[in-house]
């Protein structure tokens, strides 16, 4: 089994774990013009941003060429806007992908820690954890995913509602100019780990400093794992940060380093 995932705090990347599997981070195969795979089972593992996969992922997905017998996809999201979960993700991933050329047998979503600082207070969101039953409902999903199960994630109507008047902010995302808004306070060292961090390669240290280009992805990976929780927005609320327990800085950077 082969697992393609993208990751920016960690969420991902701990599901794709615990799947197993060979591990292929979607940023370095990108970097590295490796689109090419093959094997009995593939699967994707990614977060949801505004109820869409990230345009990291949907540029990839129309540039692969998958071969197996079984594909799957596993969406990590943080906030219940309606029956079904977060949104349409999985259906819209299932337009993308088709559209490419690919019927995936199997499209779920599970629900996590939401690090979405522009409306939520991270250690609220932390404290849902126990609630949330990730363990319990990833084991669900492995199962499916090992017996081959064909399924594809109905968000609902409520699930598709939201999705549609998400749009807007989708293509804002995709302008890429997210980071233009992040402000760094004094507290910066200019350590280089939100360059490192980047899956973009949007930002570079001139001076000491983060410099932000205009090609963002809005993933917040810089300001989550800043060690001095020196970047923020101005919109955020709280300067709490979040990476998933079971991922560690050095892989976050290992997925996503463009340098």
């Amino acid at each position: 089994m082969k697992i393609l995932y993208f990751t920016a705090t960690g969420n991902s990347l701990a599901i794709a774990k615990k799947i197993g599997g060979e591990m292929i981070s979607i940023p370095q195969a990108l970097k590295n013009d490796q689109y090419e795979f093959e094997d009995d089972v593939i699967g994707l593992v990614f977060p949801t941003y505004c109820c869409y996969p990230p345009k990291i992922v949907r540029d990839f997905i129309a540039k692969a060429k998958l071969k197996a017998n079984y594909l799957f996809a596993v969406a990590t999201y943080g906030n219940v806007m309606g029956k079904g979960g977060d949104g349409g993700e999985m259906l819209e991933f299932d337009e993308i992908a088709k559209a490419a050329g690919y019927n995936f047998n199997y499209l779920n979503a599970i629900l996590m820690v939401d690090n979405f600082i522009d409306n939520f207070e991270i250690g609220k969101e932390i404290e849902k954890i126990p609630s949330k039953k990730i363990d319990d409902n990833l084991a669900v999903i492995i199962d499916n995913i090992n017996a081959k199960k064909d399924y594809v994630k109905d968000p609902g109507f409520f699930g598709k509602m939201m999705t549609s008047m998400c749009k807007g902010l989708v293509k804002s995302q995709d302008e890429g100019l997210a980071a233009q808004k992040f402000i760094v306070s004094d507290a910066c060292v200019g350590c280089g780990t939100c360059a490192k961090v980047c899956p973009y390669g949007n930002i570079t240290i001139k001076d000491g400093r983060p410099q932000f280009g205009t090609n963002c992805l809005s993933c917040y990976g810089c300001i989550h794992s800043c060690p001095q929780t020196a970047i923020h927005k101005k919109s955020e609320k709280s300067d709490k940060r979040w990476r998933n327990y079971n991922v560690t800085l050095k892989e976050i950077i290992e997925a996503n380093n463009q340098i």
